[in-house]
């Protein structure tokens, strides 16, 4: 029986993107770079925090020192900022307590800091919800490594084989493949069709009851 359900955090649980292009706008703009349409950020966002930056810098301007720098702004921008925009995605505080009531184990695995992806989900969601939180830790390898899955499993005492994974990008559906477990790709994010073809055991889903329908079948 599968009983723990890991979900990536930005554009699958919670509706972030308009926070953080307005972050990442004010650390671009912070340390001397070009800024970005809000519309736009879709289409940057997905992976580790390296690789966001890396697509919104110029060209000329993409060296290491100056990906360090606009993170560094970022990662303190984005802590210091209210987030007025960053909800919950329609649906889904009521689809968690269902699950928790058929005793489903639940998780969240993220490339956006770990202090900052708690500060979201504690301030987004009830208390309690959540069994384990695994995000970014620069001692750790983060998604598409399989590592973050892996010590969810260790911290909830499951082995894999008890594990649905649910995202809405790239690096959460090769998180799914490397780790051998199901993936369940949420459309309302900001991921690509496509990319679901990188993986056989891989569902797509459009709104959250065809989520929740998804996620019953594969208990």
């Amino acid at each position: 029986m599968r009983d723990l359900i890991i979900f990536d955090c930005d554009g699958t649980l919670v509706d972030t993107i308009i926070d953080v292009a307005r972050c990442f706008n004010m650390a671009l703009a912070t340390c001397g770079f070009p800024q970005h349409p809000i519309e736009e950020y879709r289409e940057f966002v997905g992976g580790d925090l390296e690789t966001v930056v890396s697509k919104l810098l110029p060209s000329e301007s993409n060296s290491s020192d100056n990906i360090n720098r606009v993170k560094c702004a970022y990662r303190h921008i984005y802590a210091e900022d209210s987030k007025p925009n960053t909800v919950p995605f329609d649906g889904m505080v009521n689809l968690l307590r269902k699950l928790k009531l058929h005793n489903i184990l639940l998780a969240v695995n993220s490339n956006k800091a770990q202090v900052l992806t708690e500060d979201v989900i504690n301030k987004n969601f009830p208390k309690d919800l959540f069994d384990s939180i695994v995000a970014y830790d620069e001692c750790r390898p983060s998604k598409p490594d399989p590592y973050g899955v892996k010590m969810i499993c260790s911290q909830c005492g499951r082995k894999l084989d008890s594990v649905i994974y649910v995202g809405d990008g790239y690096s959460d559906i090769l998180t799914a493949k490397r780790a051998g477990i199901p993936c369940v790709f949420v459309t309302w994010g900001q991921g690509n069709l496509d990319d679901c073809k990188e993986y056989k055991d891989s569902l797509i889903v459009n709104d959250i009851l065809e989520l929740e329908r998804a996620l019953m079948n594969l208990l």
